[in-house]
C-alpha cells in the first residue's frame, strides 16, 4: 500500500514538474496566442502581437509589435500600433484566481483618431465593441442584477488587478478627408492605478475597457484643436469655391434684361453669406 501511495505521489510531482516545464518553455508563445485569441472577439477587429519576452521566474518583460485594427466602417488601417510595452507580473499570483500585474508601461504608441460613423469616431466604436463583449460575458456593469453578475464573474476566467498603467509619449494620427497624410497631435500622459483592486479583481475585458475610457477621453480632448483647424480650412476652401462660382455667374449674367442680372447678384451674395 505504501508503495502505491509513494508511486502516486511521484506521479503527481512528475506531472506538476512537466506542466511547469511546458509553461516555462512555451510561456511567450502562449502569451502571443492569448493576446490574439482574446483580443479579436473583445475589440471585433484584427489583433496581432509579434512577440513576447517575459521571464517565467521574474514575471517581467515586454511585448512587441502590438497591432489593433480599425473597427468596420473606418478607413484607417489601425486604431492602435505599439512598438513595445513593458509588463511586470507578480509571478507568485500567476496560478491564482486573481492575477496581480504590477505595472504596464506603454511608451510612444500611435493612436489613430477618425471622426464620423454611427459612434462618432473609430475609438468610440472600439469602446462600444468592448462594452458589448463585456456585457455579453457578464463582466460589465449591471446594477439591475448584481447577484447574476457576481455569479457570472466567478464562473469565468481568472480575474486581474493592475497596480499601475502608464501611457507616455504617444501620438494621435488624425484621419479626415483633409488629413489622411498624417496630421498628428500629442497624446497627454495617461496613468491609472489600482485597476480592479477595489473589486477584488476584474475581467481582462473590463480592465481593457477602463484603460480605453481614459484613452478615448484623452484623445478626444487632444484632437479638438486640430479638428477645429481642419474644419476652418475646409470652410475656407468651400467658401472660396462658392465665391469664385458666384463671381462667374455674376459676370456671365451682366446686362441680362428684366433685372435678371440683379437677381443673379442677390443669389450670389446669399451663397457667399453661407460661408
Amino acid at each position: 500500500m505504501k508503495k502505491i501511495i509513494i508511486g502516486g505521489l511521484v506521479f503527481v510531482v512528475v506531472g506538476v514538474l512537466a506542466a511547469l516545464f511546458y509553461v516555462y518553455s512555451n510561456l511567450n508563445a502562449l502569451v502571443v496566442q492569448a493576446v490574439e485569441t482574446f483580443g479579436r472577439p473583445v475589440t471585433q477587429t484584427e489583433v496581432r502581437l509579434e512577440s513576447s519576452d517575459i521571464s517565467f521566474l521574474s514575471g517581467e518583460g515586454s511585448l512587441h509589435g502590438l497591432f489593433i485594427g480599425n473597427p468596420a466602417g473606418y478607413k484607417g488601417r489601425s486604431s492602435f500600433e505599439l512598438g513595445a510595452l513593458k509588463v511586470a507580473l507578480d509571478s507568485e499570483t500567476i496560478a491564482d484566481d486573481v492575477v496581480v500585474i504590477k505595472s504596464i508601461d506603454i511608451n510612444a504608441p500611435m493612436i489613430t483618431y477618425e471622426p464620423g460613423g454611427a459612434a462618432g469616431s473609430n475609438l468610440q466604436q472600439l469602446m462600444n465593441n468592448v462594452d458589448a463583449f463585456a456585457a455579453k460575458a457578464g463582466g460589465g456593469q449591471n446594477k439591475a442584477a448584481p447577484a447574476k453578475q457576481d455569479q457570472a464573474q466567478k464562473k469565468g476566467a481568472a480575474k486581474i488587478v493592475i497596480n499601475r498603467v502608464t501611457i507616455t509619449g504617444g501620438k494621435i494620427r488624425i484621419v479626415t478627408p483633409l488629413s489622411s497624410e498624417g496630421l498628428t497631435a500629442p497624446l497627454p500622459k495617461i496613468e491609472l492605478t489600482d485597476v480592479g483592486k477595489d473589486k477584488g479583481g476584474i475581467s481582462a475585458a473590463d480592465a481593457f475597457k477602463m484603460v480605453m475610457e481614459k484613452v478615448v477621453a484623452a484623445s478626444s480632448g487632444a484632437v479638438a484643436g486640430p479638428l477645429a483647424d481642419i474644419k476652418g480650412q475646409l470652410k475656407k476652401q468651400v467658401g472660396k469655391q462658392v465665391s469664385d462660382l458666384t463671381s462667374k455667374v455674376e459676370g456671365a449674367t451682366k446686362g441680362l434684361p428684366g433685372g435678371l442680372d440683379k437677381k443673379a447678384g442677390d443669389i450670389g451674395n446669399k451663397l457667399k453669406g453661407l460661408f
